[in-house]
Formats: structure tokens, C-alpha cells, sequence
């Protein structure tokens, strides 16, 4: 059976990407892993008198949230899967756990919604498709 990461923010072309993902579990068995990730410039939006633990659960809160709707929006579609949430650089972390996972093919959004992020940070996409460890198919 074929294991899919996609990778979603929540962005249009994140969106874009899930469908591809219910297009390719309705015409072949898959495993499908979604993969949120709180991008590590997030942790300026903290406030500095937070504790740690709420600090982490209010990074984590968005991209948990994007993880449940994604993972909603499969199901809706009769394709099953589950989800991670990480803080972490978003290529490093998608390509890490396409490695624990063994998986076959990565899919991704061109872009994402963060562009402040994209201009520091790089493109997520190009990142991965230099540092992946399978198939990565960027959509647009």
C-alpha cells in the first residue's frame, strides 16, 4: 500500500494538495499521513510572561487546527488518515517524518500562507524537494 505525506498550513494551495491526495485514495489504497507544522518564526507571536506549556499549546493551536480540518475533509471523502503537529522548520520536519514513515511520495502546496516566513525562511517546496527522501509532488 502506497504511504502519502501532505503537507498543509491551511493556505489555498494546501488545500489544493488535499484534494489531490482524495484523488489519488479513491483510485488506489493509500496511507495517508497530514502534517502540520508550527513554523518556527511563529514563537515571536508569544507573549514573553507565558508559561512554557501555554506557549507551546498557543503555538500549536493553529496548526493543530488545520491538521483536524485536513484529516475532517478526508474523511468527509471517504479516504482515512492521521495527523501530526510539530514546531519545527516545515521541510525539515515533513522530510523527517517522511523518513520515519517510509513514505512514497510527499505532496505539497506551492505556496504557503505565510509570506513573511517564505522571504526569511525559503520556499518549503524547494526545500523539500531537495532534502526529501521520496517523491515530492508540488502542487500549484
Amino acid at each position: 500500500m502506497k504511504k502519502i505525506i501532505v503537507g498543509v498550513d491551511g493556505s489555498e494551495l494546501s488545500e489544493k494538495a488535499l484534494h489531490r491526495v482524495i484523488h489519488e485514495a479513491q483510485c488506489s489504497p493509500c496511507e495517508i499521513i497530514v502534517v502540520s507544522v508550527a513554523e518556527s518564526l511563529s514563537v515571536l507571536s508569544l507573549e514573553r510572561n507565558e508559561s512554557a506549556g501555554s506557549a507551546w499549546e498557543k503555538l500549536l493551536a493553529e496548526p493543530r487546527k488545520t491538521m483536524e480540518e485536513a484529516c475532517q475533509l478526508m474523511d468527509e471523502n471517504g479516504a482515512s488518515c492521521h495527523g501530526v503537529v510539530e514546531a519545527g522548520r516545515p521541510a525539515e520536519v515533513i522530510s523527517r517524518v517522511a523518513r520515519q514513515e517510509q513514505a512514497d511520495e510527499i505532496i505539497i502546496g506551492s505556496q504557503g500562507k505565510h509570506a513573511v516566513d517564505r522571504l526569511l525562511l525559503g520556499s518549503v517546496s524547494a526545500r523539500l524537494v531537495e532534502i526529501a527522501p521520496c517523491t515530492v509532488v508540488v502542487v500549484r
